[in-house]
């Protein structure tokens, strides 16, 4: 028998298929007046929450699925969905707090996951995201956004030549992947300023100097 967990779930996964906003609202406030019907109500919490959200009113919006939170602590993708809102918000830690007990029930969840590493990132832990990106493409070869964000973390680190693979492959699958085209381009234009030495400088300083200070202030 299908849990209300799976249930919700897949209610979810349909709502990220839709593409317009506005109809990804209605749908949203829909599931939850069927989740009131049921008497659901840490689930009316959540997609009314996500509905403020897709509508862009991101802090009422975290403030119905942080009580959605209260009432369901241990539902993946309400934890995980709820990170990537308050992440947004710029609570990067308290973020990345969701996660791991999202991924403490649930350790291949891909949503999770992804955030866990871009949220590292976030915080200037560059080095530390790589592995968690890797195992998002052990368990989703396909998955372009997890592969450029890695790039990107890379070029960050200095690692040019693994970044440049990686936005390589993304556009070997999907050439007309502008997001990749465009980190691809920053890094060439990079390697060129390295030749020189003010731009060696500059790309120290960029690179080297400030994600320190950045890790420092984040702590």
């Amino acid at each position: 028998m299908e849990s209300r967990t799976d249930y919700y779930r897949e209610l979810m996964d349909q709502l990220n298929e839709l593409e317009d906003t506005s109809l990804a609202v209605a749908k949203s406030l829909e599931i939850a007046g069927e989740a009131r019907e049921k008497g659901d109500d840490g689930y009316v919490l959540f997609f009314e929450g996500e509905a403020l959200c897709l509508d862009g009113d991101l802090e009422r919006g975290a403030t119905l699925q942080h009580r959605a939170v209260e009432r369901l602590p241990n539902v993946p993708f309400v934890l995980s969905n709820y990170a990537v809102v308050i992440s947004r918000l710029g609570r990067v830690k308290q973020a990345l707090r969701h996660l791991d007990h999202s991924l403490s029930i649930e350790p291949d969840d891909l949503l999770s996951l992804s955030q866990k590493s871009i949220c590292l990132c976030k915080l200037y832990r560059d080095e530390e995201a790589l592995p968690w990106f890797d195992r998002v493409l052990e368990i989703d070869p396909e998955n372009a956004h997890a592969r450029r964000n890695k790039g990107v973390a890379l070029t960050r680190l200095g690692r040019s030549e693994e970044a440049m693979a990686c936005f390589e492959e993304v556009l070997q699958r999907n050439p007309d992947d502008r997001h990749a085209r465009a980190e691809k381009k920053i890094l060439e234009d990079e390697l060129i300023l390295r030749k020189t030495p003010l731009g060696w400088l500059i790309l120290w300083v960029r690179k080297r100097l400030s994600p320190s200070v950045m890790r420092i202030l984040r702590r």
